[in-house]
């Protein structure tokens, strides 16, 4: 038996491997994430795979005379990192072909980034933008209206919040879809309106389907805009990400982006996809469900799996009557009033019959939930769902986990439910701490975010970033923010302390963590025998330095499946 068949069948693989030798062999200061190897100087690659994890000695009788012999001093290797929750194809379709509108906080600004897309493009038939914050300080108490885009275009503008939870619109896009004061209202969502019953051209949760039939891309838009974000964030060091979201324009059309990009070998990412099921009016819950899975069965590939359904159950916290669902009413007067607790998109039957669906079909579900009272529900269901069908081990995963009642934490771990949580979103800047403290009470927003609490219970804690509504989303900003818990460079913005995670528990979320969460732990997310050769060269050591030096911290290579896939210049 040859020097590789031996180490690789002693480590449990079986590959036919008939070169007595390694392709590439790399010395450097590794860090595995395996806890039974945590540490290694020196990695042998063969056929993709990591064949060899150890010292510098042993590695020696691999290296033949066709073997490539790569040196880093210094610095750190890991594993390729993740984003267990993004919209990536969106986010990058979103860069070339939509006026973006993040941070932007001044109603002139608003306008002008409007107008140049505008001017820029008159050829579009409707013209797209995203990322506006619907705050007080830009569109008033009564939040944004249609009048405020009159005398742009002739032709319908669709304008998407920051969180891709609402959309504005002009009066040319309400007259295209046929929108009026007779448009009825929907079960899982708020269409604005003013007190005759106009609707102002704001559109909430569940009645943004109404405004669906103007938005989205074409498969190639979708493949030119994954292109584009995958380049970014591989020289980022990221090779894993989940979108979260992969018919948000309610077609199949980014599915089958990603398909193609797999089959012509363009994919040089893990990519998995969830597929989000509505309980509202013109939907067939369940059979979207099996619609998911019978595209997964068409689209799976080497590097795309279509692994979760997707289901938003609740909305997010918002300076104008938060949607997220809380076990407790909201603070604000507005809320008091009318005993708001946010609001639910699915009934506790309908989100049952989905976990049990799903399972059924082998698929996970990945749910979004913001507020207490919809993880609890979350909880609840999948407790039932596992009573008809059995206990499954199927990973399913809750996303955001803004807030998060502790008493359910332990409910998580019993029932393996994987914490996607969003370090980035974790230090708010202080001007903006009082517009969560207003509809949460200073109590609520000061425990938001907990990280360490789930890790301290055993749960399987991920990272992600719900990029593009985080942008840069880069994966040791995570990191860092996950171990700091303030902004960098903003020690002022310093949130929860007690909740401040370690540096070897974020890289494991980034990680080990994220193949979990994609029931993949087999293939990669540790430097390991035996799997995919998957790993990141850090030009510092992550877990020597200055947490609050981290994001300084510059990606030299990038390593997909055996192969260099960036290389800083």
């Amino acid at each position: 038996m040859n020097n590789i068949s031996e180490k690789l069948n002693q480590a449990g693989f079986q590959f036919d491997v008939k070169d007595q030798f390694a392709e590439r062999v790399i010395y450097g200061n590794f860090y595995t994430v395996d806890k039974k190897n945590p540490k290694a100087e020196a990695v042998a690659i063969f056929g993709g795979h990591f064949i060899y994890v150890g010292d510098v000695e042993g590695v020696k009788e691999l290296i033949g005379e066709n073997t490539k012999v790569e040196r880093y001093e210094g610095g750190l290797i890991i594993p390729g990192m993740s984003d267990g929750h993004c919209h990536c194809s969106v986010g990058g379709a979103v860069e070339l072909f939509e006026a973006n509108l993040l941070k932007v906080f001044d109603v002139d600004e608003f306008i002008g980034r409007i107008k140049t897309l505008i001017e820029k493009h008159p050829e579009y038939e409707v013209y797209q933008g995203f990322g506006f914050l619907p705050v007080k300080e830009v569109f008033g108490p009564f939040g944004p209206t249609a009048d405020m885009l009159d005398g742009l275009s002739d032709k319908p503008i669709v304008l998407a919040d920051m969180g891709l939870h609402s959309y504005l619109v002009n009066h040319a896009a309400m007259k295209r879809l046929g929108i009026s004061k007779d448009t009825p209202d929907v079960s899982d969502g708020i269409v604005v309106r003013y007190e005759d019953g106009t609707p102002t051209g704001w559109f909430r949760e569940g009645a943004m389907a109404y405004i669906k039939p103007l938005v989205g891309f074409t498969v190639e838009q979708y493949k030119e805009g994954f292109l584009r974000y995958q380049e970014e964030y591989l020289a980022h060091g990221m090779t894993i990400f989940m979108d979260a979201i992969i018919n948000w324009d309610y077609t199949d059309n980014e599915v089958l982006a990603l398909h193609e990009l797999d089959k012509e070998g363009k994919l040089k990412m893990h990519a998995y996809g969830a597929y989000q099921v509505f309980q509202a009016e013109g939907h067939d819950t369940i059979a979207e469900v099996e619609h998911a899975a019978a595209l997964r069965e068409r689209t799976k590939g080497p590097m795309f799996d279509l692994i979760n359904t997707k289901i938003q159950l609740d909305g997010t916290i918002s300076p104008t009557l938060g949607t997220a669902y809380m076990k407790q009413a909201y603070c604000d007067p507005e809320s008091q009033k009318i005993n708001n607790h946010g609001q639910l998109r699915m009934d506790m039957d309908t989100l049952t019959a989905v976990y049990r669906r799903s399972h059924e079909l082998g698929m996970a579900v990945h749910l979004h939930a913001i507020g207490d009272g919809a993880l609890a529900m979350a909880l609840d269901a999948i407790e039932k769902a596992n009573a008809q069908t059995g206990p499954c081990d199927l990973r399913d995963a809750v996303a955001h986990l803004e807030v998060v009642d502790h008493a359910d934490i332990p409910r998580m771990a019993k029932l393996g439910v994987v914490a996607s949580t969003d370090p980035f979103w974790i230090p708010l800047p202080p001007e903006l701490e009082p517009i969560q403290s207003y509809g949460l009470g200073k109590e609520r927003t000061a425990a938001m975010h907990p990280i360490k609490s789930f890790f301290d219970e055993g749960v399987v804690v991920s990272s992600a970033s719900d990029y593009p509504i985080t942008y840069p989303a880069y994966a040791l900003e995570g990191i860092q923010m996950g171990v700091t818990r303030y902004q960098p460079g903003r020690p002022d913005s310093l949130h929860c302390p007690s909740e401040c995670a370690t540096v070897d528990q974020m890289i494991q979320a980034c990680t080990l963590n994220a193949a979990r969460q994609f029931q993949s732990e087999d293939r990669y997310g540790s430097i390991s025998v035996g799997k995919e050769a998957d790993m990141v060269v850090l030009e510092q050591d992550i877990t020597a330095c200055d947490p609050a030096k981290i994001v300084d911290t510059s990606v030299l290579r990038t390593m997909v499946g055996g192969e260099w896939v960036y290389t800083r210049a």
